[in-house]
């Protein structure tokens, strides 16, 4: 099993590097917050502290700003729009990120102080916007 291969390459790692265990380890992540999962009371009070969390992009998915920011503000988090979309499922709807993208790129463009010039779909040279429109005319 997997598990068991990955104990087995740790140990063989262990012994050749001399290598020793960290104690302050944390193996588990946090999950991103899902506002469903909490009561109408729990919820109301998490969009009093984070007015993000009330405030929806993926109208489809029913996704808020808050959920997006948590995915993009976690450690090894998401930096593009697919990565956003695999943690938080915002342009997984009916209308396929039609509406939010434009949404999720300003908030990945304001959390990662990056241009919009450098957001990519997937990563690499998957940018989403190339130029402006008036540049080409």
């Amino acid at each position: 099993s997997s598990p068991a291969i990955g104990k087995m390459v740790a140990d063989i790692l262990k012994e050749k590097l001399n290598l020793e265990e960290n104690p302050n380890f944390v193996g588990t992540r946090k999950g991103i917050l899902d506002p469903n999962t909490l009561s109408l009371e729990e919820r109301n009070q998490l969009i009093k502290e984070q007015p993000a969390y009330g405030n929806i992009i993926c109208r489809c998915e029913m996704i808020t700003e808050g959920e997006i920011i948590d995915a993009i503000r976690r450690p090894l988090g998401a930096k593009s729009l697919d990565g956003v979309k695999r943690r938080t499922r915002a342009g997984m709807g009916r209308c396929q990120a039609g509406f939010c993208s434009p949404k999720t790129m300003e908030i990945l463009e304001r959390e990662l102080s990056i241009s919009m010039f450098d957001i990519t779909k997937a990563g690499g040279e998957s940018n989403m916007v190339l130029g402006l429109v008036k540049d080409s005319i």
